[in-house]
């Protein structure tokens, strides 16, 4: 059995304004990138607070790699813009180490160490724990 991913997608309803208690809760879909299979269908997220989205996903098979979509307005009722509705991000589920990457905004330019430690842009730096694999998430 694998373990679980923890997969979090961030929304702004407004420019700067995070989205908070939305009338359409996030979506998610993840596939299978050997198959293309579907593997989670327009599945709930959960709102963490501050624009936060979480949804926690635990790969039947070890080692099969995945992409997930995010959707932060899933009726299209513009409680995101349009331009960010969509975050997209590869789960590479292997046992030793687990990444998934969801882009803060399409429109920034992001900057990655290359050791993975740190995450930025001009909106937010997202900084490694020391030896727990989490992320801490400072607005700029």
């Amino acid at each position: 059995m694998s373990k679980a991913v923890p997969i979090t997608a961030y929304w702004e309803s407004a420019p700067g304004v995070p989205l908070t208690a939305p009338g359409d809760v996030p979506t998610i879909r993840i596939r299978r990138l050997d198959t293309q299979a579907l593997e989670v269908t327009d599945a709930a997220m959960t709102e963490v607070g501050d624009g936060l989205f979480s949804f926690s996903f635990a790969p039947a098979v070890d080692g099969i790699e995945y992409a997930a979509r995010a959707d932060g307005d899933p009726t299209a009722s513009a409680q995101v813009p349009a331009a960010v509705r969509f975050q997209a991000g590869q789960v590479d589920n292997k046992l030793a180490e687990m990444h998934v990457r969801f882009d803060l905004d399409p429109n920034e330019q992001q900057t990655y160490d290359n050791d993975g430690e740190d995450i930025s842009n001009s909106q937010f730096a997202l900084t490694k724990v020391p030896g727990v694999g989490d992320f801490d998430i400072v607005r700029s």
